[in-house]
């Protein structure tokens, strides 16, 4: 399976709003509502804070706000054409007759395909969808990995040519962290069992320093509740 991770350059801050505020008319969001968003948006201002000094103030013209619960859903809305023109080309792994060939958390967002040329279609496609609302791919940042077959008799090469965004050639990597797991091209998680286990020493050393003049039986009982609690979210 070859595999692109799709790194948007500064996703969040060049959302278009109007090209947004429209999405959300089209989808027939109450008027008033899309009337309050655009004040928002429209009326923003900033500073700079530097070494104690602030700047004077700036509007600002595009992007989501920082740190507003609505932005990821907003986000998510903005760029639904961009994944809906993959999710429906036709092209990409298949599963039971589904095709499989995006998968996208926010601005997190893996291609998929079964073929050397089928990812680069893709990546074409997706270039293409997201020049439409205004928004560039970091080619820096953008990889691609090869997933060999379990069954070695199956690979048909050990090397492939390179992909293109653009004018730009794409690295190809072994490891590469997504949604903070550590993902590798030989399907193993060591290194991502691993990162875990040293997060929990770290977490366990911070309990240990903060509650160290609680009782042996209490120090259990949060050393537990912590465990599963960092074991429920990572597995969420």
């Amino acid at each position: 399976m070859f595999t692109c991770f799709v790194d948007l350059s500064k996703a969040f801050d060049k959302v278009n709003y109007w090209k947004l505020f429209h999405k959300l008319l089209v989808d027939n969001i109450a008027v008033p509502f899309v009337y309050l968003l655009a004040f928002w948006y429209t009326n923003q201002s900033a500073f700079v804070r530097w070494n104690g000094v602030d700047s004077g103030r700036f509007s600002v013209g595009n992007g989501t706000r920082q740190g507003s619960v609505l932005s990821p859903y907003l986000f998510t809305r903005y760029i639904r054409e961009v994944i809906t023109v993959i999710a429906y080309c036709a092209i990409g792994c298949n599963i039971a007759g589904v095709f499989v060939n995006i998968l996208a958390y926010a601005d997190d967002i893996v291609l998929l395909a079964p073929s050397w040329k089928g990812l680069q279609f893709l990546i074409d496609i997706f270039q293409q969808a997201t020049a439409d609302i205004d928004m560039l791919c970091n080619v820096d940042k953008t990889v691609c990995m090869v997933f060999s077959p379990s069954n070695r008799r199956k690979i048909v090469a050990s090397s492939f040519p390179e992909f293109h965004l653009g004018d730009t050639c794409l690295k190809f990597v072994c490891t590469f962290r997504y949604l903070g797991h550590i993902i590798t091209n030989d399907q193993h998680d060591d290194n991502d069992i691993a990162r875990e286990i040293r997060n929990l020493f770290v977490r366990t050393n911070i309990l240990k320093k903060n509650f160290y003049k609680c009782s042996m039986a209490v120090k259990r009982v949060l050393f537990r509740s912590h465990s599963l609690y960092v074991l429920f979210t990572a597995r969420c």
